[in-house]
Order: structure tokens, then sequence, then C-alpha cells
């Protein structure tokens, strides 16, 4: 009998296991929530835009140069003729009806070059959807960094006012009883004040932070805040600059774009070229029906196939000037792109140096912190044997906080600086957050 009763209780702790367990392998991860961002985004959806109006004008160009061209003319009127002869004179109802098809047979590259200008523009907006990206995944990533970065710095300066309190009630304790000083409690509530406007200030940067959650992510700061913490995978790591700057030169897509823009108008270069030098050979075929046309009152059906050039070229040569600007305007982009690919080169090298100094600041925080809790130990212990004084152990305690502090914000720095480097190599993707995870605790 003793046993049937636990059975309910049994059941109820396996099912609340299951649930748990279920609710956690449910918890959303920092890439889900971005992934849900580059869906849902105006600024994603805008370039996706882009991209499709852009594949749409490849199709058209194709078919605006390659494919027969058909036009269907019909048109009904009143004609007269008046002959000089007598009787000869015409009045009737006049009708016709035209089909033209045209073919374009030799063009001398105008219509690939017409179509090459259309291609490089869709891998402009490939590039562009991806520097989009790119991009809000960076704002998104190091903007749920700042906020974590904010709480635990509202955190731990919450710790040092109530601390400073609680020793100051100590101090004011101990004076009432004549043992302390009203010099060490001025200097406590001294010390107070500038803890209360240290933990101001990280209040409010907190509280931008949730503002630009907010505008980023298009959710309540809440609801991210509480998401947990990737860990970068510091091994994926290139071993040199030289060849992060590599990488950075032929993968990212602000390099890419403005090479496809180079390659763009160097097309149309030429597609304008051969439009003012070159003429075209279209085969041409026409089929008429008609009725009270020429003074004609009965159906008359005309066809013809014909072999046609066209060469128009303007006699005030501005063609010229035209295939002039063209070519100016490609040797502009290539200026362009050159200078872009140094700056992308200064870029990558400042994101190595960054992630670098980052990394070096956040040592020697630590180690400043790892210090500062020895330094109150002995602190502590010293004041046990009335070798050191309250104001002793009271400045440790908020120099150890104010370090820690400093170290997790330096810790932060090194993790944005990871992904920034990522994103300057143009490989920055949702899935570097894959990589490990420490649950985001206050």
């Amino acid at each position: 009998m003793k046993n049937k009763s636990l059975i309910p209780f049994i059941i109820f702790f396996q099912l609340t296991v299951v649930f748990t367990t279920v609710s956690v392998l449910q918890a959303e991860t920092l890439q889900e929530a971005i992934d849900k961002v580059l869906d849902t985004h105006d600024k994603i959806l805008a370039a996706k835009a882009d991209l499709k109006a852009s594949k749409s004008r490849v199709k058209e160009s194709k078919a605006t140069n390659w494919a027969p061209a058909l036009t269907l003319t019909a048109n009904y009127g009143h004609e007269m003729l008046m002959e000089q002869a007598p009787g000869s004179n015409t009045d009737m109802e006049a009708r016709e009806f035209d089909i033209s098809v045209t073919q374009r047979l030799l063009d001398w590259g105008q219509a690939s070059a017409t179509i090459d200008v259309t291609k490089q523009q869709k891998h402009q907006m490939e590039e562009a959807l991806d520097l989009a990206r790119q991009g809000l995944i960076m704002d998104a990533i190091s903007s749920f960094y700042n906020l974590d970065r904010t709480k635990k710095m509202v955190v731990f300066a919450e710790k040092s006012v109530d601390n400073i309190k609680r020793q100051g009630e100590v101090e004011d304790i101990r004076v009432s009883l004549g043992k302390g000083y009203s010099a060490d409690v001025l200097q406590v509530k001294t010390q107070l004040a500038g803890a209360e406007a240290r933990l101001v200030q990280s209040k409010g940067a907190m509280l931008l932070a949730e503002n630009h959650i907010k505008a980023v992510f298009l959710r309540p700061a809440d609801e991210i805040a509480d998401l947990e913490v990737p860990i970068p995978d510091y091994s994926i790591l290139p071993k040199t600059v030289e060849e992060v700057v590599k990488r950075a030169i032929v993968a990212n897509p602000q390099a890419r774009q403005l090479a496809f823009l180079t390659d763009m108008l160097e097309s149309q270069s030429k597609s304008i070229f051969r439009t003012t030098f070159f003429p075209t050979l279209n085969a041409v075929f026409d089929y008429k029906m008609k009725r009270g046309v020429s003074g004609t009152n009965e159906y008359v059906r005309d066809s013809l196939g014909k072999l046609e050039i066209s060469f128009p070229f303007n006699l005030g040569l501005s063609g010229v000037d035209t295939v002039r600007a063209a070519r100016r305007d490609r040797d502009a982009a290539k200026r362009r792109h050159g200078d872009t690919l140094l700056l992308i080169e200064e870029q990558a090298r400042s994101a190595w140096s960054n992630l670098h100094t980052a990394r070096s600041n956040a040592a020697l925080l630590n180690s400043q912190a790892n210090l500062a809790a020895k330094f109150l130990e002995l602190a502590r212990e010293e004041r046990k044997l009335d070798k050191r004084t309250l104001l002793d152990v009271l400045n440790g305690e908020t120099a150890l906080i104010n370090a820690r502090s400093d170290a997790y914000s330096a810790e932060t720095d090194v993790k944005i600086a990871f992904y920034s480097l990522m994103m300057s190599m143009g490989v920055l993707s949702t899935d570097l957050l894959n990589d490990g995870f420490v649950k985001n605790k206050e």
C-alpha cells in the first residue's frame, strides 16, 4: 500500500522533469533571435527587393535584346483621294492591320554587353544584401553584448553602493560608541556619492542599450536580455594579420560590390561604344491586310521579308562624347575600387589590432581584480588586528568591485572585437554563435 501511495508523486516528478527538459531544449538562443530579425527587418527586406528587381532586369534585358519583337498595328479611318483625271476620285472607309516581326541577327556584341550590365548589377545587389546582413548581424551582436555589459555594470554599481552604505552604518555606530572617527564617516559619504553617481551613469547606459536593442531586434529588451551569452570560438582566428587582410580583400562584400560596379561600367562602356559606332543587322518580316487604302476597295494582302541594316549616327559627334564619358566613369570606378581596397585593408588591420589590444587589456584588468581581491583579504585580516582602518577595507572593497566591473567590460570588448574582425573579413554569420554559451546570470 505504501508503494502504491508513492505512484502519483513519482508520476508528478517524471512529468516535471520532462516539461523542464522540453522548456530548456526550446529555449531561444541569440542565433535564433538574430535569424528572426534577418527575416523581418526592413533593411534586409529592402535589400532582398533590390535583388529581385535586378534579377527581373536581367530577364528583361535578355528578352529585349535577343527575343523577336512583334509589332501589331491596326487602324480604321476615312480616305479620300482626289485625282486630276475625271472620275478617278475615291471616297471610302480605310481599314488596315499590320504584323511586323523583327529578329536581331548581328550587333557586334551590343546585346551581350547590355545584358552583362544587368548581370553585374545583379551581382552588386547580391553583395549589397550580404553587406546588409553582416551589418545587421554585427549590430545585433554588439547591442546584445552592450546590454549584457550595462546590466552587469548596474549590478556591480549597486553592490558598491550597498557595501559603502553598510560600512557607513557600521562607522556611525562606532562613532556613537566613541570608537570611530567623524572624518572617516565623511570620507565614507564622499565615496558613497561617487558610487551613486557611477550607478546613475550605469543605469543611463543600460536604458540606452535597451532602446537600441528594441530598434534592432524589434522586440522588448527583456526578451533579449535573458538569452544565453555566446562564447566566441577564438580558435578559428587567422594566425597572422596578413592572412586577415588577404581574406578581407577577397571576401569583404563592400570590396566585391565595387568590383562588380567596375565590371558593370566596363560592360556599359563596351555597349555604348558598339551602339554608337557599329550597325545592327535585323531580319524583318511584314504582313499587311488592308481595304479602302490607296483607292482600292478590295482586301489586299502584302507580305515582305527582308534583311535590314540600321546605323543611326549623330552628325554632331555626340556619340564620341558619350563613349568618352562612359570610359571615364569606368576609370573613376576602378580608382574608387582601389581606394576601397586600401580602406578595407586598414579596417582589417585595425580590427586585428583592436582584438589583441582588447585581449591584453582584459588580461591586465583581470589581473588587477585578482590583486584587489588578495589585498582585500589581507586588509580584512589586518583590520581584525587593528592594523588597518575601516577606510582601508572600504577602499579595498570598492576597488575590487570596480576592478571586476572593468574586467567584465573589457572581456565584453574582446567578444565584440572578435565578431568585428570576422565582419572585416566578410565571413560574419549567425553560425558563429553556435560555438558555446554561458548562461546570462546577474
